[in-house]
């Protein structure tokens, strides 16, 4: 079948070119250069169509790299937001503490690089309403840790439900904010 392809288009060629050299025999100066034009136009025409189609699929992939990446660093500070949670229901055994303490450093540094990221590649709204979250979440989960390390550890499974959530209207707020500035910059 590739075959046979191949050689239909050798022959259309081979029937252009011969038209073309009629034409130029013949004296058609005009006919033939519009012959070769045609040729040239519909094979720029072609190009222009695929370089177009390549650039909107990179910068849909660039657009959902970034979206990722968006939601990767919303994720940090959710964990953040997260950890007096973990804290409450502590077993209060060292590895227990040992883990919630490397937990809670992981988180940072996490939070840290996407911080650094967005300052150096996001929009100046991404990154400052970015950073608005970072404090908020820092302010509102770093008391309700610290209240969480001081309260006694979970011994029995009906201690683990906390009863109603912790407050954090703040980082909410923050949140939505930063979310909006995200989808702006997604759309742009």
């Amino acid at each position: 079948m590739t075959a046979f392809l191949a050689a239909a288009a050798g022959a259309a060629a081979q029937g252009t070119w011969e038209r073309l050299l009629g034409h130029l025999d013949g004296g058609d100066l005009a006919t033939a250069l519009i012959s070769v034009l045609g040729v040239m136009g519909a094979a720029a025409v072609a190009a222009i169509v695929a370089v177009k189609a390549y650039k909107t699929q990179q910068r849909e992939a660039r657009r959902q790299q970034r979206a990722t990446f968006y939601a990767e660093a919303v994720r940090a500070v959710e964990d953040y937001l997260e950890a007096p949670y973990r804290i409450r229901r502590r077993d209060g055994s060292a590895a227990a503490r040992r883990e919630l303490t490397q937990h809670v450093s992981d988180v940072k540094s996490r939070i840290s690089f996407y911080t650094a990221w967005m300052a150096i590649h996001g929009t100046d709204a991404v990154a400052g309403a970015y950073d608005a979250f970072v404090r908020a979440a820092r302010t509102e989960a770093g008391q309700q840790m610290t209240a969480a390390w001081r309260s006694r550890p979970t011994k029995k499974d009906r201690d683990v439900p906390i009863g109603s959530p912790l407050p954090r209207a703040v980082s909410d707020a923050a949140r939505a904010t930063l979310l909006t500035a995200m989808e702006v910059d997604l759309d742009c």
